[in-house]
């Protein structure tokens, strides 16, 4: 059959389109996220759960996968969209990212108001953390054909 269908992608070739297209969704959505949260000012925790969602959904489509390598992959692509969008609304949308990238010191500011933000013992910052790993587990979860 292979002789025949000249076309057809072997395993690796697939999680390589997989990967590529799996780092532009999680780009991209992670990039939405962080424009909606930063212009309303209001975090809707249920879009973790859909950008996951979409993350193992395009990572399933474009690899077709059955092996953890994908769930692998969806579940850190997930985790790379949360943190560009968290990033973008905590300086306040994508006009606060150019004074961030030219100045590498406030890398360390930022990470410290993440961690007090999402560590802190309240139950919004509780709630709002067991999102993010809910949507992470999507990404993991959607990425595969089961």
């Amino acid at each position: 059959m292979e002789i025949w269908n000249s076309r057809s992608l072997d395993n690796n070739q697939r999680f390589i389109y997989a990967l590529i297209a799996g780092f532009a969704s999680a780009v991209l959505l992670g990039i939405a996220y962080g424009i909606i949260y930063g212009f309303l000012r209001v975090q809707s925790a249920v879009l973790y759960l859909f950008v996951g969602w979409c993350i193992g959904y395009v990572i399933r489509y474009t690899g077709h996968g059955v092996h953890n390598r994908f769930a692998v992959a969806g579940a850190c692509f997930t985790l790379l969209a949360i943190i560009i969008g968290d990033t973008i609304a905590m300086c306040g949308g994508l006009s606060g990212i150019p004074m961030l990238l030219k100045n590498p010191g406030m890398w360390g500011t930022l990470l410290e108001n993440w961690l007090r933000i999402y560590l802190s013992t309240n139950l919004s910052s509780i709630l709002g953390l067991a999102m993010r790993a809910l949507g992470v587990y999507m990404g993991y979860h959607y990425s595969v054909i089961l």
